[in-house]
This record gives structure tokens, sequence and C-alpha cells, in this order.
């Protein structure tokens, strides 16, 4: 391109209509090109961004899109910036097609709204067609961008039950507040008639809107700490990734572990079980001990890089834990296919949440972890000391959010298939790593308890629970035990009840 057609950031922001800030702004979410020539004190951007400016902001101020949404639309379509146009103009559609856009260079077809699904809206008088005719349904502009979002959300996972579920309960509260402004309507014009009403009526709409979005706010807010107050961090953040067992349980099989390593000094993999074998103690200090050792034979090695940066964070200030959590999502971001890696990533954004009284960064942690743990599922990888370490992660990290039913049975079966491999995973430990089962189905017992716990499954936490008490848990984790059992003790059962040991 011609350099003398290219604008400085002054000129295409006079003729978008827009601040040069807000075009500095476009280009840093994403939404804009970066500048088509550069140099120290100057950049030069193409006339076509004019045009895309402009298309962003007719969805921005006429269909009320966020941001947020207008990036993924233009992600979605390899950023052909027409598809922002779509629903600014009036189209016709068959009640069979809607929403079925058009197809666009490389972009995926939207499905089509089903049918039942516009006869469900309809009755609810969520929309209203203009017009039904031969050629198909037309809809009012505000229609068409309800049916578009509803279908971006369908696009992202929500089901079509759950939608219509939330649009009844949003739709019964708006008919109580509607209730109070109609009431409070009545009384201002009573005590408070004017010639200017309809400016007035603007005035209430929007006063109303923005105690709507100022109370959401607050009560998204008062929700995450509610449900952060409730978390038991020390149980979450307990030793390394669980329980930490007496020594004496596994001291015996470390100190084999050591003289041969005697023989064999520069064994990675014994230095990594040996590494491992520590922070089943809770001695992190003896793990980073030994895989210092490895660093300096093997720097590359990645079962000891994810170990390393993961049990530095554990005695660090936050500031060191910032770098250390930018070490690791670079070592996952260069090892894609690194399954244990990715999980171990799930777990940091999960004990992130507690450090964040944002709702909007909660949410965003928890979909982080979601990701990882999405990817890691396409990647698990085949040796059976790697899967029961996924799973128990996966089911711990699930533990960290709010109970809803996919996460609490999700979690649920996440422990569960370790529980159900047990024979394979001890046969697997009997040749290899023989300490690591005398930690793992401890914290297995107790974590798949309380699970059953909060899915209301008190009996078999119970039953659990007290079989449990025949692992040597190191103070005060067996007073959690203990406690949990309590928690769990069916109804029918008296408190006075000698309980199996």
């Amino acid at each position: 391109m011609n350099e003398k057609s290219l604008l400085r950031i002054s000129e295409l922001s006079n003729r978008a209509g827009v601040t040069p800030r807000t075009v500095r702004f476009y280009i840093q979410q994403g939404l804009l090109p970066q500048p088509a020539y550069k140099r120290k004190n100057m950049a030069l951007y193409s006339p076509k961004c004019v045009d895309q400016i402009r298309a962003i902001k007719r969805a921005q101020t006429e269909r009320f899109l966020p941001l947020v949404m207008i990036r993924k639309m233009l992600e979605q379509s390899r950023y052909d910036y027409s598809v922002l146009e779509l629903a600014t103009d009036l189209f016709t559609l068959n009640p069979a097609e809607i929403l079925k856009t058009k197809s666009h260079s490389g972009q995926r077809k939207r499905p089509p709204v089903p049918p039942d699904i516009i006869a469900y809206l309809s009755k609810k008088n969520l929309i209203q067609p203009v017009k039904n005719g031969p050629d198909g349904v037309v809809f009012p502009a505000n229609d068409r961008q309800l049916l578009e979002l509803l279908s971006l959300f369908h696009d992202n996972g929500a089901d079509w039950p759950y939608l219509m579920t939330s649009l009844d309960g949003i739709q019964s509260l708006v008919g109580e507040i509607v209730a109070l402004e109609f009431s409070g309507l009545i009384s201002l014009i009573m005590n408070n008639p004017t010639e200017n009403f309809y400016d007035l009526l603007a005035l209430e709409e929007q006063t109303l809107q923005s105690v709507i979005n100022k109370a959401r706010q607050n009560a998204l807010k008062n929700l995450v700490s509610r449900y952060k107050q409730e978390l038991d961090n020390a149980f979450l953040a307990s030793a390394d990734e669980g329980f930490a067992v007496q020594a004496e349980t596994i001291a015996p099989d470390l100190k084999k572990l050591e003289k041969q390593l005697k023989s064999r000094p520069h064994d990675i993999r014994l230095l990594n079980d040996l590494a491992l074998g520590y922070s089943c103690l809770g001695d992190l200090n003896s793990s980073l001990r030994y895989l210092r050792r490895i660093k300096k034979i093997a720097p590359d090695d990645l079962e000891t890089c994810v170990r390393w940066i993961w049990y530095r964070r554990f005695s660090r200030q936050s500031n060191a834990q910032i770098r250390l959590k930018i070490q690791l999502q670079n070592l996952v971001q260069a090892n894609p296919d690194y399954p244990i890696g990715r999980a171990f990533m799930a777990i940091w954004y999960a004990f992130d949440i507690q450090d964040t009284d944002d709702p909007n960064e909660t949410f965003r942690l928890m979909n982080l972890c979601l990701q990882e743990l999405e990817a890691v599922e396409k990647q698990m990888p085949e040796d059976p000391h790697e899967q029961a370490l996924i799973h128990y992660i996966k089911g711990r990290i699930y533990m960290y959010f709010p109970p809803s039913a996919n996460n609490l049975e999700d979690g649920l079966q996440a422990f569960e298939w370790i529980k159900q491999h047990r024979k394979d995973i001890d046969r697997y430990y009997a040749a290899q790593k023989t300490f690591f089962p005398k930690w793992l189905w401890p914290n297995l017992n107790y974590f798949l308890g309380i699970s059953y716990i909060r899915t209301g499954r008190h009996r078999q936490a119970y039953d659990l629970l007290c079989q449990g008490r025949q692992y040597k848990l190191q103070p005060p984790y067996r007073e959690r035990l203990e406690a949990a059992i309590e928690t769990a003790r069916p109804a029918t059962l008296p408190a006075t009840a000698k309980m199996p040991e």
C-alpha cells in the first residue's frame, strides 16, 4: 500500500468521528488491525479503518452490543466487518430459518433458533413479528437483537431449556420491579403534574436503568464475597495438592529411593519421584532440593519445570508468585500438548479466585480453569499416574466453584474415576512410586466423601469417611475427617452410636 494513502491517527479519528484514544483502545481490544506502518514516533493506518470504526460504533449504539461480543463476532467471521451490519438492515426470515445468517467467506453458519423456541418467546410476548406473510416473518430491531443474543449464548454452550428458564425468572422479577415503578410514577404525577411529561418519563427510565445496573453489580459482588467466605482456604490449599500424611507412612519408601540414588545420582526419574514423595509429606524444601539437582542435569525436563514452579509458589510473596505464574503460562504456551502443565495451570487459576473481589474477574478465572481442563481432556496421557493426578486435580478444582448441579457431579465423577480404576492404579504403583498410593487414597477418601455430602449422598459419605480412619493423617487433617463424619452422619443414626473404626 502506498504510504501517501495511509492516515495518521488524528486524520483517522476525525474521519471516523471518534477520538484518537478510542482508536488506540479498539486496537488494544483486538477490534482493529495494527497500524499498517509504524515508526518510533509515528503510526499510519489504512483508510479501510474508517469504515471499520464506523461499523463498530453502529454495532454499539444501534444494536447495543458490548465490545466483547463485537470482538467475538469479528473473530468468528475472520474480521469480515459486514457481519456487524447484518442486524442493522431489516431482513425477512422464514420461521424455520430464523437467524440462519448469510454465509461469509470462512464463516460457519449459525444454527437457526428452533421454531418451538420462537413460539415460546412469542407466547411470552418477548418477541412480536411485524408481519407474517408467505415470504416469512419480519421482526423489529429489538426482537432481532434478542434472538441473536440468545443464538450467541446457545452457540457458546447454553442449552435452550436453560435459556428459557432463565428468561422466565428474569421476566417474573422485572414484573415486580415494574409494579413498583408504576406505583411510583402514579405518585409522581399526582404530586407533580408537569407539561414536560415525556422528559420526566425519560429521566425516570434512565434512573431506573442506572439503579438496576448498580444493584446487579452489588448483588454479584455480594454473592461472590459470600461464596469466598464459605470456602475453607486452609482446606483448599493444604500442603501441596491435598493432605499431608504422617512421615512414618511413606518415609521408608523414600529412604529406599535415596539409597538407589547413591548409585544413580543423575537418574532424573528417581530424583523426580523423591521430589514428589517429599511433597506428599508437605516437605517442599526437600522437594525443591531434588528438583534443583535435576535442573542442573536437564533444565528442560517438563515435569521438573512444572513442579519447580508449583512448589515455589507456596513459599513466595505475591509479587514473586505473579512472576512464577507467568513462567507457568509461558511453559504451557510453549508446550500445549503437555497435559500435566495445563492441569497445574488450571488449579493455579482456581487459587487466584481467592485473590479477587471483582465478580467478572472471578468468572474469568473460572472460565480459564475450565478451558485448561477441556484441553487436558483432549490430551489425556496413557500413563496411569498422570491420569490419576489429572482426575484428582479436576475433582479438586470443581470443589472451588460455587455449588451447582454440573460442577458437583463433574467433580464427583472425577474422583469416582480414580476409585473405579483402583486395581490398575495400585498395580502400577506396586512397581514404581510405591509411596504415592499411601498419599492418594487418604486424600481421595476424604474429598470423595465431601463430594458425596455436597451432592446429598450422606449415607455413602458416612460409610466412606469412616473407612478413612484407617489412614494416618497429620493433624489437623484427622480432626477435619472427624468433622466431616459428623456432617455426613445419617439422621437415622444417633449421635451416641459407636462409629466403625
